[in-house]
């Protein structure tokens, strides 16, 4: 096969798609854009430049449309407005093109482009990585006016250079950078924030010199874009005939724990050791003083970056693969949309065609059934994941898009399920489209987790075929959600409800059978059950005889040592010497470091059994830190995320008089999905109206007392639940007697 036919990049313009190739080689592609219209509405349709006649399926039901082709999207969009039932219209052109012709990203394609072989992936294509360092005084960098005065990049697995500059005149480092792109000619530039970030300065940067930042194979300059997802901006630079691929939009999408999603916690969620983080604030003052020891940093960061990377890119490759997504698209893309992907993917092999999508008004639905013995202290607890509970419960009672509440004439019989005080009809006779996709993937991935028992682990197809079983996971386990999704092309509330209502069912029933075999259920939530009095051996017994008689698939993910629970959905496990929390302070944004590491050290201390002497000396430690200001102001910081513009704020936050205070005392304006870093000053006022941002503040300027009272309030919460549950002893006074 070519290797110069790689596909793994493409991009639309009027009337064409353009497929990119491994080194650069590309194909502009005609591609007539299209929808389809009811017989009754064809004469409302203009400005085609081709029709015809279309046997297909409407949720499963043939009908038969007037397909009309356009000369361009614009074309379709226009035409489509003077339909009332555009069939299609919401299928982005470029879906349409890889749909129909299979176009699979990381397969190698013929002269027709048709696929050769589907095994290529990232290892296959020439990468940079990069970071850079933006110089600003007060950390507050000013697109045009903070000069991008480091760069750190590296080819592939090659060594680390670093590019910088002597003074403020960034345009060697800019020019240099450029000359790097040009000779290596990468396929896909890989970072981190870096869209919101290195590019976004460096383009303003070079504009100041009158230079381009001609990143794009054509010497193009990237083009800024961007969408609103989950309270922040996810900025996207599309470069011309490269893959951008930015990981910060993967953490905030994949790892909704971490608080922040920066580099550095990602790093350490991840398992990958990593310099301690250099705050933009730090920057100026890090550079003045150790010039040499700040591109070292640099470069271990990018070598992080590269790392984590390592970590999450397979995974996305086989996503990429199974939804027909290109990868810069799919990173940049909620669950839905990826799944909607699959789904349109696999629906249009049996014909269908899909209504518009209308304003929907449906209220929400109960989910998981969230349910806690007491709070306490408890050892060997087994958690049994129920990850795939959803899809297996589709499978067996045929849920589906059509098959709950059909349309007249779908099926001749009808089936009424009730559980948890919902009931609703099914379809016995017609299999639905998502069972049997469902059923297809669960075989799938069975397929290759086998294939994988007969390779070594190090072996890169293992690791290959390990990003395969995750990602074929991934579209399994959303298709529930997806149905209950309000952005859904084939959402259906009813099928949501009923899903969610028998998974509450089949938990209970689970609960019952545990408690049963003389186990004590502690505790359940949506996606699993914890039970203790039980060996490994009993909780896997129990695990098969679920599987075997319910419609459940079910593993056990780990015993913890020791457990924590205080409240639904605030626990804490040891896990092999690790903590997997939930619910606690220190996993949140909106409290300062110093005390979610007190609290995490409090909770760790309980659970490796420690005596109360030892827990109180810590307690003491961390706020005599605090009260004689023995911290860096980061560890005072506390975080918020703008959600809205300045004068749309019904509850004026910290967050609200930080922005204004950016505003009318520097001329800044913050934007919508802007992560803001605050400290409360010292002055008159509330302590809503003291906030500000910490790029402009020192440690001197806080509060102490505010940090002390937050601080108090946190730890007798903490202490006082653990007193309940009988880790210390019983006092009375607060936080001060105890002490």
């Amino acid at each position: 096969m070519p290797s110069d036919h790689l596909y793994f990049h493409l991009e639309e313009s009027d009337g064409s798609i353009t497929l990119w190739y491994k080194g650069g080689g590309n194909e502009k592609v005609k591609h007539r854009p299209y929808f389809y219209t009811f017989p009754d509405e064809e004469k409302k349709v203009s400005g085609y430049i081709e029709k015809e006649r279309a046997k297909v399926k409407i949720m499963g039901m043939e009908k038969e449309l007037i397909k009309f082709y356009f000369i361009d999207d614009k074309s379709r969009k226009k035409a489509a407005k003077k339909v009332e039932k555009p069939l299609d219209i919401d299928i982005p052109s470029w879906i349409q093109f890889c749909v129909d012709r299979e176009i699979i990203p990381f397969s190698y394609l013929d002269k027709d482009l048709k696929v050769l072989d589907t095994s290529g992936g990232l290892d296959d294509l020439t990468k940079i990585f990069f970071c850079g360092l933006v110089y600003s005084e007060d950390g507050f960098p000013i697109e045009g006016k903070s000069p991008v005065i480091a760069i750190a990049y590296a080819i592939d697995d090659g060594p680390v250079e670093v590019i910088s500059s002597e003074d403020s005149d960034d345009s060697v480092v800019i020019k240099e950078f450029l000359d790097v792109v040009r000779k290596y000619d990468p396929d896909a530039i890989v970072g981190y924030g870096h869209d919101a970030d290195e590019i976004r300065h460096m383009r303003a940067r070079a504009g100041m010199y009158a230079m381009k930042l001609s990143l794009g194979r054509d010497g193009s300059e990237p083009e800024e874009t961007g969408r609103f997802f989950r309270g922040t901006i996810l900025v996207e630079n599309k470069i011309k005939g490269r893959a951008n691929l930015d990981l910060f939009p993967i953490a905030w999408r994949d790892f909704p724990q971490l608080p922040e999603r920066t580099w550095y916690e990602l790093a350490d969620e991840l398992g990958i050791s990593r310099p301690k983080a250099l705050m933009k604030f730090r920057v100026a003052d890090a550079w003045k003083r150790d010039r040499d020891g700040t591109l070292d940093y640099l470069k271990d960061k990018l070598n992080v970056l590269r790392e984590i990377s390592m970590k999450l890119l397979d995974h996305q490759v086989e996503l990429s693969k199974l939804t027909l997504r290109p990868i810069h698209k799919l990173i940049r893309s909620p669950v839905g949309e990826i799944v909607e992907s699959y789904i349109i993917r696999e629906a249009k092999k049996a014909e269908w065609v899909f209504l518009p999508k209308e304003p929907r008004r449906e209220g929400g639905y109960i989910g998981g059934y969230v349910w806690l013995r007491s709070p306490g202290l408890y050892e060997n607890v087994g958690y049994l994941d129920f990850a795939s509970m959803y899809p297996s419960i589709m499978a067996y009672h045929n849920i589906s898009f059509e098959t709950v509440d059909p349309s007249n004439g779908f099926c001749s019989e009808l089936e009424e399920i009730s559980a948890e005080g919902i009931s609703v009809k099914v379809c016995k006779d017609v299999r639905g489209l998502i069972p049997i996709l469902v059923a297809k993937l669960v075989e799938e991935r069975s397929k290759i987790k086998s294939r994988m028992k007969e390779l070594r682990e190090d072996d890169p197809e293992y690791k290959r075929l390990d990003a395969l079983q995750k990602a074929v996971k991934v579209i399994t386990n959303a298709m529930y959600g997806y149905m209950g999704w309000s952005n859904a092309l084939l959402m259906n509330v009813s099928a949501a409800k009923l899903t969610s209502a028998l998974g509450r069912y089949y938990i209970k029933v689970v609960r019952d059978q545990a408690e049963k075999k003389g186990l004590m259920v502690v505790y359940i939530d949506t996606d699993g059950i914890q039970l203790t009095k039980g060996t490994e051996e009993i909780y896997i017994s129990l695990i098969d005889e679920i599987n075997e008689k319910l419609p459940l698939r079910i593993e056990l993910e780990y015993i913890a040592e020791k457990a924590l629970y205080l409240a639904k959905k605030k626990y804490a496990h040891l896990v092999d010497g690790r903590l997997i929390a939930k619910g606690f302070e220190f996993i949140r944004r909106d409290y300062p470091d110093i005390v979610k590491e007190a609290q995490k050290r409090i909770v760790e201390m309980v659970l490796q059994g420690k005596d109360l002497d030892e827990i109180k000396e810590v307690v003491n430690e961390y706020r005599r830190k605090l009260m004689n200001r023995e911290v860096e102001k980061e560890d005072l910081i506390i975080m918020e995320t703008i959600g809205k513009e300045l004068d749309k704020f019904e509850r004026r936050t910290k967050g609200y008089y930080v922005a204004k205070w950016l505003l009318e005392k520097k001329g800044i304006e913050v934007h919508r999905g802007q992560v803001l870093r605050m400290l409360v000053i010292k002055g008159s006022g509330s302590v809503n109206e003291r906030a500000r941002p910490a790029e402009f503040f020192d440690l001197e300027d806080v509060d102490i007392n505010y940090y002390l009272k937050l601080f108090d309030q946190v730890m007798e919460r903490t202490l006082s639940a653990l007193k309940e549950v009988g880790v210390s002893e019983r006092k009375v006074g607060g936080l001060e007697e105890w002490l």
